[in-house]
């Protein structure tokens, strides 16, 4: 019986009638038309028969999984017949059956010193985030998030020594199949807390897989969608007659220059842009607060405005803190300036960044590509890091200009 078809139209012909299914697993029939999956293992030298469940609430295919799991419970040692067969009556699945076990020999977890996993999890986290690993807000949600809405459910519970990787492995390949982006992230950070467990001699051994023990689905790589920079003239006369406030124009226009974030943007403040001079400078990013609006890298970066773009900012009504306001007492929403730009083209204000770096590259001769990163307060990369530390604010400055008169110079 090696098919979910040849169980199904099967009828036995005595009671208590069996069919090899594969190692060590059979079909068990009835006359009442029952059929019962049936593993045959040895305990303690005695040859033993441990009902998985029947037929078709169980297929085949989960059949098999969970006879490798009792297999692998079984050799463990740590669990009795009687535990197995009642936490398969309580679970559907193999990774479900492994995960009530453990779960139930979890109780004295406190007792014993060894943390849960959401508790390693969660410590681990607290760490990165004392360390300012991520200095913008959703950089700094999406490990704890991720982890909630794709983790904790199933492993959260857990003693963190008690976790192995088959389960690992079970829980993320249809994660890592469905969305890609988040399941390898995710993954790192499954890495980065086991081997900090592994460090405290809390486990043996690393059991999280490596990205290359998963199958990965071969998907285009998805960019910001991006306007061709020939194309800039056109969007800056459009701004001109687009029925928007003065304010949400400027930060469009803004956006288009200097090639923030939206959120960097939306939230310039009055107090870190000098009218006289035309500087702008966000300050370093301070940990403990909680004030949106600065850039990804969490430091200082100052910036030349463009003349036309600084006057024109500058005869903006000073309501309040903000310098883009539209109800004269908060900053308007960075998600109206992504939906605003929609309206033009397919584009994201993300996308003005490559936009930005294909114009400086077609220029004759190119413009100097570590002056472009430091436009853009891109990370730079190898020996540039260490020794490349002038920020370049004259030859910014400069560049600004240029590209303000390529885009429509008038504001």
């Amino acid at each position: 019986m090696l098919t979910d078809t040849a169980i199904r139209r099967w009828t036995p012909i005595n009671n208590n009638e069996r069919q090899r299914c594969g190692d060590g697993l059979y079909i068990r029939g009835f006359i009442s038309g029952r059929k019962l999956f049936q593993l045959r293992q040895s305990i303690n030298g005695k040859r033993r028969w441990i009902d998985i469940g029947d037929y078709p609430k169980r297929t085949l295919a989960d059949a098999r999984e969970v006879s490798l799991a009792i297999k692998r419970i079984m050799k463990s040692g740590e669990f009795s017949e009687d535990k197995l067969q009642a936490a398969l009556l309580r679970t559907n699945t193999a990774n479900e059956l492994e995960a009530e076990l453990v779960r139930g020999n979890d109780q004295n977890a406190g007792r014993l010193g060894i943390p849960t996993f959401d508790q390693a999890y969660r410590e681990w986290y607290a760490l990165q985030v004392k360390a300012n690993r991520w200095t913008n807000l959703s950089s700094k949600r999406r490990p704890i998030r991720s982890y909630e809405i794709h983790i904790q459910k199933q492993f959260g519970n857990l003693r963190i020594d008690k976790i192995r990787r088959p389960m690992i492995k079970k829980l993320m390949q249809p994660l890592l199949l469905s969305n890609t982006e988040i399941a390898t992230k995710l993954l790192g950070y499954l890495l980065e807390v086991f081997e900090e467990a592994f460090d405290s001699e809390l486990i043996d051994s690393n059991p999280c897989p490596r990205i290359k023990s998963f199958t990965i689905p071969n998907k285009p790589v998805r960019h910001a969608a991006s306007l061709h920079y020939s194309r800039l003239p056109e969007l800056w006369n459009w701004l001109d007659s687009a029925p928007f406030s003065e304010a949400v124009k400027m930060a469009m226009r803004l956006s288009v220059v200097t090639v923030h974030r939206a959120s960097v943007v939306a939230n310039m403040r009055w107090k870190h842009f000098d009218c006289d001079k035309g500087i702008w400078t966000i300050p370093e990013k301070d940990i403990e607060a909680s004030e949106v609006g600065f850039m990804k890298s969490g430091r200082q970066f100052s910036m030349k405005i463009p003349d036309g773009l600084s006057e024109a900012l500058c005869a903006l009504p000073r309501s309040c803190d903000h310098v883009f306001t539209v109800d004269g007492h908060r900053p308007i929403n960075a998600e109206t300036l992504r939906r605003n730009f929609q309206k033009f083209d397919a584009i994201t204000t993300h996308g003005f960044r490559n936009t930005f770096k294909t114009w400086a590259l077609n220029q004759n001769p190119p413009i100097d590509g570590f002056l472009v990163d430091r436009y853009c307060d891109h990370a730079l990369a190898g020996l540039d890091k260490n020794y490349r530390r002038d920020d370049m604010f004259d030859q910014r400055a400069k560049l600004a200009e240029r590209f303000l008169e390529h885009v429509g110079g008038k504001v």
